[in-house]
């Protein structure tokens, strides 16, 4: 409740349960996320003239980003996930194609999933990463895969690449075992 932007008068402690769960979620932003966060829910403590203490629950308590979280040092934050970012082609040196595969059997998707890959390798192989199970790989009884696609900051790719996916999800559904997979794009999703 407190992340959440209530200014409440007289909080003077505020703690973090398990920060360890913020700062290792599958995801290319948690630092950036779990630095923003802790230090949102930092600033609701000690308001106006009084001081306060912020106790954060984890193993790690020399993980880079609570150093740069405890100095409110955001600079030293924004720079080593700059850098990250560059070695690993993630934005904003990369644009982010995020296919989502569903059905209700698992094997299928599973499939499905592995022959469009295998028909993308082609032009997109060093660009793709898996298709692999996301960390929730079951939603409203629809079994999940997913697969990323890191393209160069080039429009001429990008446009040929949303083509290529349009072109093979057509495909894929006119054979009979795939037909019911249903598949997901999501560009630069944020």
């Amino acid at each position: 409740m407190v992340v959440k932007g209530l200014d409440f008068d007289h909080v003077d402690l505020v703690g973090i349960p398990d920060a360890d769960g913020l700062l290792h979620f599958a995801d290319f932003r948690v630092n950036e996320r779990a630095f923003q966060l802790i230090e949102q829910v930092s600033g609701r403590t000690g308001r106006k003239d009084a001081s306060g203490r912020v106790v954060v629950q984890t193993s790690q308590p020399t993980h880079p980003v609570l150093q740069q979280v405890q100095l409110h040092d955001y600079r030293a934050m924004y720079e080593a996930e700059l850098d990250k970012r560059k070695q690993f082609s993630y934005p904003p040196f990369s644009r982010l194609i995020h296919l989502t595969f569903r059905h209700k059997f698992k094997e299928l998707v599973d499939k499905a999933a592995k022959y469009f890959a295998k028909e993308l390798q082609p032009k997109y192989g060093t660009w793709m990463v898996g298709p692999a199970e996301p960390v929730v790989g079951r939603v409203r009884n629809q079994y999940i895969m997913e697969l990323l696609l890191k393209l160069p900051r080039d429009s001429r790719i990008m446009a040929r690449c949303k083509k290529d996916i349009l072109e093979q999800v057509a495909i894929m559904h006119q054979l009979a075992s795939f037909k019911s997979v249903t598949v997901i794009a999501d560009v630069d999703a944020l």
